[in-house]
Formats: structure tokens, C-alpha cells, sequence
């Protein structure tokens, strides 16, 4: 079985749509568990309105969302969506079918394009889909973040995803699955929202990830105080 695990703060208007496309995939052996930091709108009522098991933190950030969803999951693969990331028909099936193919996998991510631009947000999103896969190829594994599957018990084994970290805690954790097996790049694809990029523009955005990305890698840090994310992460 799949284990969906969405982290919300204040998602509601996102996750009905998430929602209506899991409950439309192909493939049916899964449970969603929404992970919310208690919030103000009526993202709980959504959860609860499409059957998912809500799980309730305190406002700690998505990693603390991610863990606490994780540790209440009875699948034998977890796959952590972002609730404003749609899964295409096909996408649960797509993980299903590499795992149980390839036993070697133990994670991966899907393609991940916008749910809504014009040709600058493609063109965004195109880069990013070739350089995860190139890295990827090339033995470094990459999570986005908005899509990420794994074996629990790899999961489990790592003690999940750090909790310190502001940005890239999915790359992080993608990068120690190393030693337990591939991480793999399937094509069936996730469409995620491009909030934060018409907020504070592509080049701001992309440069916020880039310096999270120089640090991470220069010190496996990513101070807390050094980002600070409208809508709140």
C-alpha cells in the first residue's frame, strides 16, 4: 500500500483540488494522511471530506508535518505531495509499478511542471525537470520537495527528514538514502502551484533557492532565521 502524506498550513483552497485527483488515480491501494499545523481555514474540513486521516502539530514547518504524517502511515511506500502539487491519472500507479519492478529503488520523485503559466514558468520548470534528472544520472539524488517517494523502512531508518533544516530538507533526506539503494526519476508527472514565484518574481525566487542550495551543500546547513517564506512554510 501507498501512504499520501500532505503537510497543510492554511491549504484549503489548494487541497480540494489534490484531493479530487488522488481519489481519481488508477491505482486505489492507498490512504492520504493530511498533516496540518492547526490552521485557520477550512483545510481540515477538506481532509475529513475525501476520507483522509488528519494528523494535528503545532506550526513547525513542513518537515515536522512530513515526520508526524510518516509515523502514522501503514504503507510499505510513503509519498509525500505538497497540497497544492495535482497528481496527474497515473502517477500512484507509475510509483507502484518501479517499486515492485525494482527492488534496488528504494525513492525517487516524478516530473514536476507548473499547473498554471505562460512560456517563462515552463521554460522554468523544463531546466529544473533536465537538472534533476541529470543529477539523478549522475548519483545525486534529488526531491524537489513537491513530490517524493520512498520506502518506509528507509524512511524509517533515517530517522525520517531533518527538522532543522529551512530549505532542501527533502534533498537532504533524498541524498541519505544513498547507501540503501537508487533513487530513481519516473516521468509520470505532479503539477504544482507557482505561488511563491508570482509573489516575489522567477529571478527572486530561484536566487532564494540557489543560496539554500550553496549552503546545504557547503555545510548541510539551512539556518532557520536566514529564510522567511510567504505563504508560511
Amino acid at each position: 500500500m501507498i501512504s499520501v502524506v500532505i503537510p497543510t498550513l492554511n491549504e484549503g483552497s489548494y487541497l480540494e483540488k489534490t484531493m479530487r485527483a488522488l481519489k481519481d488515480q488508477t491505482y486505489q491501494d492507498f490512504e492520504v494522511i493530511v498533516s496540518d499545523s492547526k490552521s485557520d481555514d477550512n483545510t481540515q474540513e477538506v481532509a475529513k471530506k475525501y476520507g483522509a486521516k488528519l494528523v494535528l502539530s503545532d506550526r513547525l514547518g513542513p518537515a515536522v508535518g512530513r515526520n508526524r504524517g510518516a509515523a502514522v502511515a501503514k504503507g510499505d511506500i510513503l509519498l509525500v505531495l505538497d497540497a497544492d502539487t495535482v497528481p496527474s491519472k497515473r502517477m500512484l500507479e507509475g510509483i507502484d509499478k518501479i517499486m515492485k519492478e525494482r527492488k534496488d529503488v528504494v525513492g525517487g520523485t516524478c516530473a514536476f511542471y507548473p499547473s498554471e503559466a505562460g512560456i517563462v514558468g515552463w521554460l522554468v520548470f523544463a531546466l529544473a525537470n533536465g537538472a534533476a534528472r541529470l543529477m539523478i544520472l549522475g548519483g545525486t539524488p534529488q526531491d524537489p520537495g513537491c513530490c517524493g517517494f520512498y520506502r518506509r523502512e528507509v524512511f524509517e531508518k533515517l530517522g525520517g527528514i531533518r527538522e532543522d533544516l529551512k530549505l532542501n530538507e527533502t534533498q537532504d533526506l533524498a541524498i541519505r538514502t544513498r547507501p540503501y539503494g537508487k533513487f530513481v526519476y519516473i516521468k509520470v508527472p505532479g503539477f504544482t502551484s507557482l505561488r511563491r514565484y508570482k509573489k516575489d518574481g522567477y529571478m527572486k525566487t530561484i536566487l532564494i533557492y540557489i543560496k539554500a542550495a550553496v549552503l546545504y551543500f557547503n555545510s548541510k546547513q539551512v539556518p532557520k532565521e536566514k529564510f522567511v517564506f510567504e505563504p508560511v512554510r
